[in-house]
């Protein structure tokens, strides 16, 4: 878990961003579609970290971070699930927002999926 935060904190460090950039609200989204399976139980809550950083967190076990992409207008990072099943696999993240949903594509190689949620 601690190279999991040293990690992340790299990559976040290594990026410059932008004054402007869109916002993720804070709060909590439920989830409405899933390439993994539907969960109508599923959310995840989000946290601003800094202006830029958002930190996400599921009711299902896995913590990430992300930062704003101003270039594609887009958040990055990665997340970790703490389920036994991949327990040691680091998912790297994409999140959007468009209108009122928020769409987040995750790929790793033991798994990817795309998974759509709304403001609770």
């Amino acid at each position: 878990m601690k190279a999991m935060r040293v990690l992340i904190a790299s990559i976040l460090a290594s990026v410059s961003f932008n004054g402007a950039a869109a916002e993720i609200s804070a709060g909590m989204w439920q989830q409405s579609s899933s390439t993994a399976g539907d969960c109508a139980d599923c959310s995840i809550t989000v946290t601003k970290a800094t202006p830029q950083i958002i930190q996400f967190t599921s009711n299902n076990g896995w913590k990430g971070y992300a930062y704003y992409a101003s270039k594609e207008d887009t958040y990055k990072g990665a997340f970790q699930w703490e389920g036994a099943d991949y327990r040691n696999t680091v998912f790297l993240v994409q999140l959007t927002y468009e209108g009122k949903t928020l769409s987040l594509k995750t790929e790793s190689p033991a798994l990817s999926f795309s998974s759509t949620y709304r403001k609770k």
